[in-house]
This record gives structure tokens, sequence and C-alpha cells, in this order.
């Protein structure tokens, strides 16, 4: 009887070594790769640049450019980060819209350049 208490205690010490499942797969979450976000007309902004919300640009890593798709087809731009827009929406040119074909509040895919 005191030879099984003994493996017994043996096994449960050895389980105690174990990690669990979530520590061997790891908890690091990444940020979001994409989102899709309404897209509107303004007529300071230069041509081949879009300004974006600082939340945003910091939720999707964007740091010098983006990349807009949009109809299977996808332009990078030059990102302009600043505060006051709101963070479902950017802001683009209008030959740039045009050119992609969009009107305004039109929605399109966002996400960093690579």
């Amino acid at each position: 009887m005191s030879e099984d208490s003994e493996k017994k205690e043996d096994v449960k010490s050895l389980l105690n070594v174990i990690p669990p499942a979530s520590a061997l797969k790891g908890n690091t979450r990444q940020g979001l790769k994409e989102k899709r976000v309404k897209i509107r007309k303004r007529a300071d902004v230069g041509k081949g640049t879009v300004l974006i919300s600082a939340k945003l640009a910091s939720e999707l890593s964007i740091k010098g450019s983006l990349e807009i798709s949009v109809k299977g087809r996808r332009e990078k731009f030059k990102a302009v980060v600043q505060e006051g827009i709101v963070d479902y929406e950017i802001w683009a040119s209008s030959p740039d819209m045009i050119e992609l074909g969009l009107m305004d509040n039109s929605t399109v895919t966002v996400r960093a350049s690579q």
C-alpha cells in the first residue's frame, strides 16, 4: 500500500513540471493585420498620400506607407498620421480616388505596406 502511494506522489510531482498548453502555444497576440474602413475625399490631401488617425495607424502598425485594397487591386500610398480623424475613416485626394474607381465614403481594406 505504501508503494502505491509513493507512485501516485511521483506522478503528481511529474505533472507539476509539465507546463500548461497555453504556455506551450504562447500568449503573444499580434495586432490586426488589416481593417475595412471608409475612404473620404479631401481637397487638401496631396496625390499619393492618405491621412489616417493615430489610433488606426498604431492598431495596424503603419509607420510610413500603407496599402489600400479595393476591387482586387492593391495600391500603395504614403501614410500621414494625424489626430482628430475618426478611427474608421481615412482621407485621400480626389485624383487618387478616381484612379481607384471610388466614390466618397466607399469601403476599402487598409493594411501596412510591406
